[in-house]
Parts: structure tokens; sequence; C-alpha cells
């Protein structure tokens, strides 16, 4: 099958990238709307954001953003303010061209990125335990030293030639891309397991004939979902942007730059569903409360409440569930 010319896929890759860059803006504002805002759109205090989190979100937007208006100005010098021999193809083809480094840049660190925020909810999930994430760090330093090298190498090739044929890094990227799914496959895994066996676990210890247990289970299965569905998004954008690449077609080139938004998106979405469903706990947990307040008896009632009910308990334990998981997301709390 023929490949499609450089000049296509460059005009198809910046039109693909706008596209999810523009769905990237909706996920940025709720992003931010859930790290600096409470429930009642109030502004939180400084103590209660999660500054980390704030910050990588807004690196990841610059990144993005980056990436995007320097391939529209790509397109620019190629098609307009290039008047030498061999068109836009030459223009696009000198691979030490600043802009070309740059997209190199953004793909790499928005990566790199990308998957550190992976192994660290991996590590906190685990107690923070540093034995679980040994191979995925292993992992993670290994796709960084080689993301390293291969930007100092394409800065100072100089060679008029495509990514795809750049003998001089090929096993490099290769090797970035390989390095990186498996490190994603591996780590989404290891979440996946740890909340499962949680899951299993809590199980056990639920009242039998109430629904607080089956009500737990569901949650933490809701949980892995986001889990899941974040990591599969994760990967396959990683997974294609490695075959395109290995198959030598020029595709690769509109396959990453959607691959630098989509890290984004991802990293925005995991935010904002896990804040939503704490915020869903919270108000169930505050609304059983209340209901159990109700239920108490009078001064000189005849009737009597069990405070360890099935029901209150139920409450409580749904409430952490996704509070947890969103403390190291969208709160200053680890």
């Amino acid at each position: 099958m023929e490949d499609i010319p450089i000049t296509e896929a460059q005009i198809l890759g910046l039109f693909l990238e706008s596209v999810f860059w523009g769905m990237y803006l909706i996920t940025f504002v709720y992003c931010l709307r859930t790290l600096l805002f409470g429930l009642n759109f109030e502004i939180k205090r400084p103590s209660e954001i999660n500054w980390p989190m704030v910050v990588i979100t807004l690196l990841m937007c610059v990144l993005a953003t980056l990436d995007t208006a320097v391939g529209l100005l790509h397109l620019i010098q190629a098609f307009v303010l290039y008047t030498g021999p061999g068109g836009p193809t030459e223009e696009f083809s000198n691979i030490s061209d600043w802009i070309n480094v740059v997209k190199g840049f953004d793909i790499i660190l928005q990566t790199i990125m990308g998957d550190g925020m992976l192994i660290f909810r991996c590590w906190v999930v685990y107690g923070k335990s540093w034995l679980v994430i040994a191979a995925s760090m292993l992992l993670y330093v290994g796709s960084t030293v080689t993301g390293i090298m291969i930007l100092r190498i394409e800065g100072t090739l100089h060679l008029h030639v495509l990514i795809t044929g750049a003998s001089a890094i090929k096993p490099l990227i290769t090797s970035f891309w390989i390095l990186t799914i498996v490190q994603n496959i591996l780590t989404t895994t290891l979440l996946f397991s740890r909340i499962w066996k949680v899951d299993q676990q809590n199980s056990q210890f639920s009242y039998s004939g109430s629904t607080g247990g089956k009500k737990k289970r569901t949650r933490l299965r809701q949980l892995n979902q986001v889990i899941l569905e974040s990591g599969l998004l994760y990967t396959t954008m990683a997974f294609l942007s490695f075959i395109t690449f290995i198959t030598n077609s020029n595709s690769t080139y509109g396959v990453s730059d959607v691959h630098v938004i989509m890290v984004g998106i991802n990293f925005n979405l995991i935010i904002i569903r896990a804040d939503r469903r704490a915020t869903e706990e919270q108000t169930m947990l505050k609304h059983s409360r209340t209901l159990h307040l109700q239920a108490l008896p009078g001064p000189g009632s005849d009737n009597s409440t069990d405070p360890k009910s099935g029901t209150m308990m139920s409450g409580v334990s749904e409430g952490m569930d996704f509070a947890a998981f969103s403390k190291m997301t969208s709160t200053g709390t680890v």
C-alpha cells in the first residue's frame, strides 16, 4: 500500500490535532475547576489545592498548545514562506529544523509526564510502596533517558531526511515507544489488580442481606473502570504511534500529533471523573448521616437505634472509595 505524501500527512496531522485540541480545552477548563474550586464554585483555600497537579495541568496545556501552534507555523513556512528547491517536501524533511525538534520535545515530555503520573497513582494506591513500582520505575527511567538521547541526536543530525528514515535515531525512537507501552500495561495492571483485590476483600466484610456490600463493590468497580479506560486510551495512542513509525509511514506525524493532545485529555479526565465520583460519595455520606441523626430516639423515647447499623456503615464506607482516589488528584492531600 502506497504511503501518503509528507505534505498531506502534515496537513492531516494539523487538522486532527486542532480538532482534538479543541476537545482538550474543554477538559482543561473542567479540570481547573475541579482543582481550584469547591462544590459550590467557591475558590478553595491555598492549603486545599494540590499545587503540583495544577502545575502539571498547566504545563500539559502549554505543551499541547505549543505543539499545535508550531505545527501551524510549519505549514506556513513550508507552503508560503519557503521558496527554495524541493518545495514544501524539502522544508518538512529538515529533521534538525527547530520546529521539528520542538515537536519532538513536546511528544517526549508530554509522554514522560503522563507516564510519571500513572506511576505516582500506582505508588499511592499501594501505600507508597517503592518495591511494587520498581519495575515500572526502571522502564520509566529507560524511556526518559532514551527520550533525552533522541532530542540530542535530532537537534545535531542536520540531514534532510524524514524521521522515519533517520537511521541514527530510529532504534532509539522504537525503544522509546516499546518502553512506554510496556510500562503503561504493567502499571495499569498493577492498579487494576490492587483495586480488584480490595473490592473482593470488602465484599467478605459486608453485611449479609444488606445492600451496602454490593454498593461498595460497585463503587470500586467504577473506579477500576476509570483506570482501565484511561489506560486503554493512553496505550492505544502509544501503540498506534509505534506501529506507524516502525512501518515507515508518514502517518506517524499525524498520530504523534494527536498523541500529544490525548495524553493531556487522558490526564484531565481521570481528575474530573475521580472528583465527580468523590463528590457523589460525599453527598451520599452527608445524606446518610442526616438520616441517621433524624432516626435517633429523642429524650424519654423507648425506641433504640443501633449506631452500627448496616445503612450507616454503608454510607461511611462508600464515602471512602473515590474520595481516597480523588485526594491524590484534586486536593492538597495525598
